[in-house]
């Protein structure tokens, strides 16, 4: 395992200070939601660094384009080293489904995103030889499981699942190569959220007991037995198992609506939350590894946002709805 001082980012830390001020608030993701037109809305946007001169209409370009320039200045920062790319293993999970799932039906390949830890079109030549030399060991066994799984099966849910679960096992692996502990919390805390987000939503369709023990993913903070045994029971026993986690005073305005089956909006958003509130814990911290951790994650977090924000707007959704699904921030 490697091990770092906290004094090996004493210069990584103060730059990282800098850029967390720069990071949108609340305050400003509900002013986009408010703003008169979309340009405004964007505007917003640019002034905190993000899309300056590039158009509205592709502001998805732009957002990636950010937070792709945010992951090289991370790496530099981090002098080489790659404890962050767990956070870029959901793109290459990503990019993995779509090469299964196109290939199965034998059409051309969508286009694959530019931000996971292989560049795309090294992990798109990799699949087409099965020859893997970039790509994280676990994903890549993923990758020919789910091909397997979609050639006997035919449902392409299987695929989500297996590189989904796979994608997971790969963050744990990566951070137990590296003694930090806060990497650790955070990563179980990530697989925790995954696996209470499936047993909710797999319970909701009906889904059997051999379903949700092969969708649980092992490594983080909840056994999955336990889980499993909680889906068995019912959603009664789903909910006091998540009133009795960590996660449960996070989770509990939306526990209502989960009892009477009404929307899992709120669940999904308070899901996310989660996540920062373990980053929070980091708040106090004057220096060290843990500052890019919670910098990245907290960027991540901005990104899908305003990508909410943004795309609603564009969709026409009423504002009031908007709000319910804004995630809160690090800012």
């Amino acid at each position: 395992m490697i091990k770092f001082k906290d004094t090996d980012f004493l210069h990584a830390g103060s730059r990282i200070k800098t850029l967390e001020k720069k990071l949108l608030t609340q305050r400003q993701l509900v002013q986009m939601i408010e703003a008169q037109t979309m340009d405004e809305a964007w505007k917003i946007v640019n002034d905190a660094g993000i899309g300056v001169g590039i158009p509205l209409e592709h502001y998805e370009a732009a957002l990636s384009q950010n937070l792709a320039e945010t992951y090289d200045f991370l790496k530099m920062l981090s002098k080489g080293h790659d404890f962050l790319d767990w956070l870029r293993y959901e793109y290459d999970a990503l990019n993995l489904k779509i090469l299964v799932k196109a290939h199965a039906m034998a059409q051309e390949q969508d286009e694959l995103v530019e931000l996971g830890s292989v560049p795309a079109i090294a992990l798109r030549e990799e699949f087409r030889l099965q020859k893997y030399e970039k790509t994280p060991r676990i994903l890549a066994e993923s990758a020919a499981e789910a091909t397997d799984a979609l050639a006997r099966t035919g449902d392409p849910q299987w695929v989500d699942v297996i590189v989904d679960k796979a994608m997971l096992a790969a963050m744990l692996q990566k951070a137990k190569e590296y003694q930090i502990p806060f990497l650790h919390k955070v990563v179980k805390a990530k697989i925790d959220i995954a696996n209470l987000r499936s047993l909710v939503r797999i319970k909701r369709i009906d889904k059997d007991l051999d379903f949700a023990k092969r969708v649980l993913a092992p490594g983080g903070n909840l056994d999955v037995d336990v889980m499993a045994d909680a889906f068995a029971r019912g959603m009664d026993s789903i909910i006091a198992l998540i009133e009795g986690s960590d996660y449960g005073p996070t989770l509990e305005p939306s526990l209502g609506a989960l009892r009477s089956g009404k929307s899992l909006t709120e669940f999904e958003r308070l899901c996310d939350d989660c996540l920062t509130a373990v980053l929070d814990r980091a708040r106090l911290i004057p220096f060290g590894v843990e500052l890019l951790i919670v910098y990245a994650a907290a960027k991540e977090a901005e990104i899908k946002a305003v990508r909410i924000v943004l795309a609603s707007r564009l969709a026409g959704v009423a504002p009031h709805l908007i709000k319910e699904r804004l995630r809160e921030t690090y800012a």
